[in-house]
């Protein structure tokens, strides 16, 4: 998986990005019981502003190293990106509404107020590029916050050096090609596509799977202990991720190895889990395999985010 990323994110390098044709798209969303809809606006922009577009998104390209299979733990990325499939996100709907032309053309400064992120579609040669920037505290037609300063006039977003009316920062918080998407700032990647939401529907989902399988005494348990518990969460969705639960050689060796090493985890006479308030952190890790040993000093650790050799 992690090859095919680097593959994928060296076919976004080889492309010269500084030669795109740039649309710009500003998205507005409305959270209703953390369920987000979004609403797409295309904006009209000058030459000089797509040739920022152009400039930011492709330096963002060459300063980035290595794609790293997304993890819900790695947070320090330095120079490096995680890539997710775009399917597994809120991009995907909105993507396809720009393909599909489900927008509305802005043609007035106030449209633009109250929005959730930008975007810039950058194409050459048919491949398309979207990068994606959220909007920190929502735009403000007369805050004074970064140095691209944009006006919006005869129904278009202009790039001015001027008059300070609206602007747009130099940075890309992740961007999609090709139905993967690279990210470069991941707090602000999960804020952005909702994704909290989306772990608890890997709760809910997980939690399920777990009955089929008869894996726990009470699979409810573990819904009702990880609640909205946001380290919690990010846990069970790795687990869910790294598939460890549906190994039945693993599970048994998990058996094994927890009487060996008295971590602790209790099964009932019919060889079910059991999980309580103490117990839950420790099954969530080593369903996930995170409980890992050295081979130098037989020490033992438990490990958020970890990468295969």
């Amino acid at each position: 998986m992690i090859d095919e990323l680097q593959k994928h994110f060296n076919d976004v390098k080889s492309i010269d990005w500084s030669k795109a044709l740039v649309s710009f798209y500003v998205v507005k969303r409305k959270l209703v019981n953390r369920k987000a809809t979004y609403q797409i606006l295309f904006v009209n922009t000058d030459e000089k502003l797509r040739k920022r577009m152009r400039k930011v998104s492709s330096q963002k390209i060459i300063n980035s190293n290595q794609a790293l299979e997304y993890d819900y733990h790695t947070i320090d990325l330095d120079d490096n990106l995680l890539g997710i499939s775009t399917d597994e996100t809120d991009l995907k709907e909105i993507i396809d509404n720009i393909n599909a032309g489900n927008y509305t053309e802005v043609t007035d400064v106030n449209d633009l107020l109250g929005s959730w992120m930008y975007i810039s579609r950058l194409e050459v040669d048919g491949k398309v590029l979207y990068s994606v920037r959220k909007i920190v505290e929502g735009w403000d037609t007369k805050k004074k916050w970064e140095p691209i300063n944009l006006i919006f006039s005869d129904n278009m977003l202009v790039d001015i050096d001027e008059k300070n009316v609206f602007r747009v920062d130099n940075k890309i918080d992740f961007f999609s090609f090709d139905g993967v998407i690279f990210i470069a700032d991941k707090k602000v990647f999960e804020a952005a596509l909702n994704f909290r939401e989306g772990m608890e529907r890997n709760r809910d989902e997980i939690v399920e799977e777990f009955k089929q399988q008869n894996l726990f005494v009470d699979a409810d348990e573990i819904s009702r202990l990880v609640g909205n518990n946001m380290h919690r969460l990010r846990k069970l969705s790795q687990v869910k991720k790294s598939e460890y639960y549906k190994d039945q050689v693993f599970l048994t060796n998990l058996k094994i190895v927890s009487k060996q090493e008295k971590w602790g985890i209790e099964y009932s006479d019919d060889g079910k889990l059991m999980v309580d308030e103490n117990s839950i952190d420790t099954i969530l890790t080593v369903l996930n395999n995170s409980r890992l040993k050295s081979p130098i000093n037989q020490e033992s650790f438990d490990v958020d985010s970890k990468h295969k050799l």
